[in-house]
């Protein structure tokens, strides 16, 4: 909780005691989740199932209950995803997940996908390196997850954020 409680401060930009869709946004920008022109938006019902009082705003409670719904949530899945059981996910449970949704995926990217939420460069993934890579994300399954891991692996193109056209 010590955690979530970081993150609202973080998020919190302006210090008023409560999150916004801007200052969400912001913060996703930083970590490469939402493009610099905004093309993806936050899903207005992560705010909108969460807020209690319907301001538009999370105030700490509100966030607390989102944090916590979601860290249950994606433990189930990063359980899953940890083919062995060993308590870390690494570079074949990648390859594996991708295999079961029918995708192909070489070991170099499998392998760069581990780099991108890897900490500590153990080339493995454990849950707290996990939930810091999925918290801001706006994914909520496996599929969206692993799209936005393939959609990573793409070279970035800055004349298509200038054009405003879609990734193919």
């Amino acid at each position: 909780m010590d955690q979530f409680h970081h993150l609202f401060a973080k998020l919190d930009q302006n210090n008023d005691g409560f999150i916004s869709i801007a200052e969400l946004q912001d913060e996703m920008r930083k970590h490469g989740i939402l493009s610099s022109n905004g093309k993806m938006q936050v899903k207005r019902g992560l705010v909108d199932s969460y807020d209690k009082n319907k301001d538009g705003l999370l105030d700490y409670e509100e966030f607390l209950c989102y944090m916590m719904d979601r860290e249950r949530k994606w433990k189930i899945y990063f359980h899953d995803l940890d083919k062995n059981k060993c308590g870390v996910i690494d570079q074949d449970d990648i390859i594996c997940l991708f295999k079961e949704l029918g995708v192909v995926i070489s070991k170099p990217n499998a392998k760069k996908i581990i780099q991108m939420i890897d900490k500590d460069s153990s080339l493995t993934v454990d849950w707290n390196e996990f939930l810091q890579h999925i918290i801001l994300n706006p994914v909520d399954t496996i599929g969206e997850l692993v799209s936005s891991w393939k959609h990573g692996l793409q070279p970035h193109d800055p004349e298509k954020d200038k054009t405003g056209l879609e990734d193919e």
